[in-house]
């Protein structure tokens, strides 16, 4: 349940950001020489196309350019047709992008920003943006359907510097990390992220014991990312609570395996999730889809991964797709289809 003043105060927070950004640009002398447009590849129906796409599309001037559906060779086509300033999607798309056999048919010179948010950009791929599209700084968002798309933010040269992290509390928001029994842990420490704004929902409709479990007592809501804030207060999302596998007792990241994972240029997509084992209880799998024109093979990645992970991390099996993952109707793919496919 959220009101009309969160909604709008998720909206406002976006416009305030963009605005400094757009200030910052004009000081350089690099205010850009095409009116702001986006492409609205993202659906309405989730939170970024709503808050900081739609809404703040209509408090900062911007056109918007609606595609009815992802495709990354139209997007190609509109970014040089229609002029876009301004992309936004999850990581998967500006992947795509990057990675799709025509793009350099395409004049993209107008992009100033390639964003991100939903889920996680692979560290590898940050500078792969910035040597693909030379004239766009990247950036990446964090928040949550809860949080109306309001939490952090990672700008630019900002975001080159430190690849790995969701960026710093956008305006008007308080960040925590909450250890046990809700209390707060210190810069390093790792924890669950928290987040208060005026942009937080009442609520969970007709579920107060929901709502109870997932806000402090003092108006923090309790995302479920295990998190840390490093000394500048930029946020490092780590994994998700429900996203850790716990081999034999120990912890492994899913977000972390498929970072290095995703690091490896032969890889086009990947999937890393727990499934269970009788000797060791739980056990990483990776479904992986090679990069077009490569002959990327098990022995090859292994050795691969051996060389950034600790030898419990790697999978103990991969799966190797024929054809792009499954994905959710925000772009992300469907690591819960996959799981239930072959975690058995």
């Amino acid at each position: 349940m959220s009101t009309h003043k969160a909604v709008t105060q998720g909206v406002y927070t976006y416009a305030t950001s963009l605005m400094c950004l757009l200030g910052i640009m004009q000081s350089q002398g690099r205010e850009p020489a095409n009116p702001p447009r986006t492409l609205v590849n993202v659906p309405l129906f989730h939170v970024t196309g709503e808050v900081p796409v739609l809404l703040n599309s209509f408090v900062v001037g911007r056109g918007m350019v609606l595609m009815p559906k992802w495709d990354p060779g139209e997007a190609l086509r509109l970014i040089e047709a229609e002029k876009i300033t301004y992309f936004v999607g999850v990581p998967t798309m500006s992947l795509e992008l990057m990675n799709h056999p025509e793009r350099d048919k395409y004049d993209l010179s107008t992009l100033t920003d390639i964003a991100a948010g939903g889920a996680p950009r692979p560290v590898a791929h940050v500078q792969r943006l910035k040597d693909s599209f030379t004239e766009a700084q990247p950036a990446l968002g964090y928040g949550l359907t809860e949080t109306n798309a309001v939490g952090c933010g990672n700008y630019w040269q900002n975001y080159t510097d430190k690849p790995a992290s969701t960026g710093r509390a956008l305006p008007y928001v308080e960040l925590a990390i909450l250890g046990a029994h809700d209390a707060r842990l210190g810069l390093g420490e790792r924890g669950e992220v928290a987040i208060r704004s005026a942009a937080n929902i009442k609520g969970y409709w007709r579920d107060p014991d929901a709502t109870a479990a997932a806000f402090t007592a003092d108006g923090f809501f309790k995302t479920g990312d295990i998190g840390y804030l490093d000394e500048d207060g930029y946020l490092f999302i780590v994994d998700r609570k429900k996203d850790i596998i716990i081999r034999g007792g120990e912890n492994i990241s899913s977000a972390e395996v498929e970072a290095a994972i995703y690091s490896c240029e032969s890889v086009k997509e990947a999937a890393v999730f727990g499934a269970p084992d009788e000797r060791l209880g739980e056990v990483a799998v990776a479904v992986v889809l090679a990069a077009d024109g490569t002959d990327l093979g098990e022995d090859e990645l292994r050795d691969f991964l051996g060389q950034r992970l600790a030898s419990f991390k790697i999978p103990s099996r991969f799966i190797w797709a024929s054809g792009a993952l499954p994905r959710l109707g925000t772009g992300k793919i469907d690591r819960v289809a996959l799981k239930a496919r072959y975690a058995a």
